[in-house]
């Protein structure tokens, strides 16, 4: 069995937990240029994304996004982000971020209580 598909049904077995790099590699046992290069090749085909979880990536089959977890544009309205000035220096390890933001901590709770 091929590398490529190995990975596919570790990753297919995770579901939409995903798998963090270092469990990939323990779990198959191949080396770990290999399996790199590999996930290179199947992320740039589009099979497997990205999916950042707090300061990991875990690497999950596109298409397995649970329907908990995929929301509609719709589900979107007033996000304040959208006209946020700080945006462009807003993320992980930047001066701004979601974690910290009271704009969008205000929108997520009114959102859930208007649910």
């Amino acid at each position: 069995m091929k590398v490529a598909d190995r990975i596919l049904d570790a990753l297919r077995a995770a579901g939409s937990r995903g798998l963090l790099f270092e469990e990939l590699t323990d779990t198959l046992a191949i080396d770990t240029s290999e399996i790199q290069t590999t996930m290179e090749q199947l992320i740039s085909e589009g099979q497997v994304m990205q999916k950042q979880d707090l300061e990991q990536t875990r690497y999950i089959l596109r298409g397995q996004v649970t329907s908990e977890e995929h929301t509609r544009l719709s589900d979107l309205n007033g996000c304040p982000c959208f006209h946020c000035l700080k945006i462009s220096r807003c993320g992980a390890r930047q001066p701004d971020s979601p974690l910290s933001c009271k704009s969008l901590e205000e929108w997520i709770l009114g959102a859930n209580t208007s649910s």
